[in-house]
């Protein structure tokens, strides 16, 4: 009788043990390679000509947003964030990536048009958004969203670069930013992520 209430006693302890371990380890939050904004920050809403008309960032409500500020003459930033972020969505079941929208916004408002940023957004893929503006709209998006810009004197064949940052924003369903990804976080670390933050 005596070893029968020790082994229950044991057994009860084991299961104890095992629940705690269980309980922590739900509760872990789980790490993003990019870099977590706790607590989300509210950013402001904006809307920018599209291809086929104006695009609100509150129609992407229920959705997460990859946001990107970038040019479609740029050599080498943005096609390679652009291809990751292609290569990206590969990694995600069909049902995932419906759940989530990027949006690629031109600040070269003297050479893009809505039309050839939202050619260029498809490029990488056909679910993407390509939006643009004229100065005052993208001076008033950049400035509310903390992106950096500035467009180079022409050379002598007239083409001008774009300094602008290179960091991607990703904005949860309710349109809070959530997490930042560095210029050169690679596609694998990215669908990582939105799976993580899918799950939220």
């Amino acid at each position: 009788m005596k070893t029968n209430k020790k082994s229950t006693f044991g057994a009860l302890l084991i299961g104890l043990f095992v629940l705690a371990v269980f309980y922590i380890y739900i509760n872990i939050p789980v790490r993003l390679f990019g870099a977590q904004i706790d607590p989300p920050k509210a950013m402001p809403q904006f809307s920018l000509p599209g291809a086929n008309g104006q695009v609100s960032l509150a129609d992407q409500h229920g959705k997460l947003v990859v946001l990107f500020f970038g040019y479609t003459s740029c050599p080498d930033v943005c096609p390679l964030t652009m291809a990751n972020l292609r290569e990206a969505f590969t990694l995600l079941s069909p049902a995932q990536a419906n759940q989530v929208q990027v949006i690629f916004v031109s600040v070269d408002w003297k050479r893009d048009t809505a039309a050839s940023v939202a050619k260029y957004a498809n490029i990488f893929n056909p679910g993407f958004i390509g939006l643009t503006g004229s100065q005052a709209q993208i001076d008033q998006i950049t400035q509310d969203y903390g992106v950096f810009y500035k467009m180079n004197e022409p050379g002598d064949n007239g083409f001008y670069s774009v300094e602008h940052t290179a960091t991607s924003m990703i904005l949860d369903r309710e349109g809070r930013l959530v997490a930042l990804w560095n210029y050169g976080t690679s596609a694998s670390q990215m669908a990582a992520d939105l799976k993580v933050l899918l799950q939220r």
